[in-house]
């Protein structure tokens, strides 16, 4: 090792210096000798986008259909037959192809497990190549879940329109009982027609399967031999898998019916009815509070909002005359089916649901207070707002009222926190349930140019109802006024234990 220069300081004592010595250099990695082994190969993915195509898939579908044909000829031919060598070459040839298919898979599927997870029933179809050992070869009928699968991306790769609900379940019925069918008539006939006089052609066991399908009993009789019985068993099982998955999706399919047909409403016969636009915590106590009045008890509401099946309630009463509309409330032909036209009330909620923010919720009560203003000008339209600073859109669009909810809930707040127990008094005049309510009451001629004293000692002497405020015909309100005289097209708010006439 050298040692560095040493360095004379101003003292003129000597300081050694140091110097920083180089990092040794990273040795190089031996490359491994697998090379890019953990990556999958071209070829592996290559193969796997050849057997995944739909129209091998496909292809490999025909191929299946017509093993299973010249199957079933081999079995019914006689062995004198001058065909049957032909048709076991030909069979051969299909197997081979076959073979090669589920090399491929084998070489393009991940680990040889999830393989013969997915395909072992293929792999046993495809053992048996030996004359001797045909039975078993018809153990390909086994792939029809392959066929079924093909037919199902061939589907989809084609965009061909889906097939109707509950469609699948009825294929695969068929499907099941025909494959069942062709297997066992084969298999009845390999091991039951050398010691049974009664199976002499394909016919006869065609029938026998059929009828043991549907009735899951052997018929006409318990067959002879060891395989027959064994056959027999099978065709039982799978009768009874038909019959329950026939079962559950006829009881499924007629609950479906009977649901739609009670879901179903003609919209064109409801008149003077209410509509509720969208959908929050309020909307339960505005249909209770109209089923709880007297007058509106029997009147139909119509609820327009897009919901994941109907609301639970907590009274199920309150459901009666109530129809559900899942469509948007901000669509001019949604509330035309409504009934806007025809409509007596029409409420707008507030619905901040789907991530909705306040200024949108807002912006769609607008939307659809001013469209409904503009298909009937007649309605009642009420809002809920949640700024008020919208309000003024509402007042332009001559929408008759409108609740900013935020702010009614601070003044009740408000007058609780001021007047201790006035907040029972609220909740007795605010709603129908129980107690005094408000009402508005109208008021003949006989009381025209009358003071407000006088109709107030009449109301409470005739009446025990208490008279709050007048509305005259231009929708201006005179709360407990000191001097006014009744004038035509006024209206009287009063609070009383029931409705009642002057």
């Amino acid at each position: 090792m050298t040692r560095s220069p040493a360095q004379r300081s101003s003292d003129g004592s000597v300081k050694p210096t140091r110097t920083r010595r180089k990092p040794p250099k990273p040795k190089p990695r031996p490359r491994s000798s697998s090379g890019s082994s953990s990556k999958p190969h071209a070829w592996r993915q290559m193969l796997g986008e050849v057997v995944s195509n739909p129209i091998v898939n496909f292809t490999v579908s025909v191929a299946i259909v017509v093993s299973i044909v010249t199957i079933t000829l081999e079995v019914i031919l006689p062995d004198t037959s001058p065909s049957l060598s032909n048709l076991h070459l030909f069979n051969r040839i299909l197997t081979t192809v076959f073979a090669v298919e589920l090399v491929f898979r084998a070489l393009s599927s991940p680990s040889l497990r999830r393989f013969l997870r997915e395909y072992w029933l293929d792999a046993l179809a495809v053992l048996p190549i030996l004359r001797a050992l045909r039975l078993i070869r018809a153990t390909r009928l086994l792939r029809h879940w392959t066929v079924s699968d093909a037919l199902q991306h061939l589907t989809q790769w084609l965009r061909l329109p889906n097939l109707r609900q509950g469609a699948w379940e009825y294929v695969l019925i068929i499907w099941l009982a025909i494959v069942t069918l062709l297997f066992s008539s084969i298999a009845l006939l390999v091991f039951e027609r050398p010691i049974n006089s009664d199976l002499n052609n394909p016919f006869d066991a065609l029938w026998i399967s059929t009828f043991s399908l549907f009735a899951t009993e052997p018929i006409p009789g318990m067959p002879q031999s060891t395989g027959g019985r064994i056959v027999s068993l099978f065709i039982m099982l799978v009768g009874t898998i038909v019959f329950a998955i026939l079962s559950g999706t006829v009881s499924a399919f007629a609950i479906e019916h009977m649901r739609r047909e009670r879901l179903s409403v003609d919209w064109n016969h409801f008149h003077d009815h209410v509509i509720i636009c969208g959908w929050n915590k309020k909307a339960e106590i505005v249909i209770q509070e109209y089923r709880a009045a007297p007058k509106t008890q029997s009147v139909p509401i119509i609820v327009v909002a897009r919901l994941e099946g109907e609301p639970m309630f907590s009274d199920a009463l309150m459901k009666s005359n109530v129809h559900f509309l899942n469509e948007d409330f901000t669509k001019v032909q949604v509330l035309e089916k409504a009934g806007i036209r025809r409509a007596m009330t029409c409420i707008i909620l507030s619905d901040k649901r789907f991530g909705r923010t306040d200024q949108d919720a807002d912006a769609r009560t607008i939307l659809a207070a001013l469209t409904a203003e503009k298909l009937n000008r007649d309605v009642y339209t009420c809002a809920e707002l949640i700024n008020r600073e919208y309000g003024s859109h509402l007042d332009m669009g001559h929408v008759n009222d409108y609740v900013v909810s935020e702010e009614q809930s601070g003044f009740l707040l408000a007058q609780a926190s001021l007047n201790p127990g006035l907040m029972g008094v609220f909740s007795e005049l605010l709603t129908y349930s129980h107690g005094n309510q408000f009402y508005r009451i109208s008021i003949p001629s006989a009381w025209f140019n009358r003071s407000f004293w006088e109709l107030f000692v009449s109301m409470k002497r005739d009446h025990n109802a208490i008279l709050v405020a007048v509305c005259d015909p231009l929708g201006n309100f005179f709360v407990n006024p000191q001097d006014y005289t009744i004038g035509a097209g006024d209206c009287a708010i009063a609070i009383a234990h029931q409705e009642f006439e002057l």
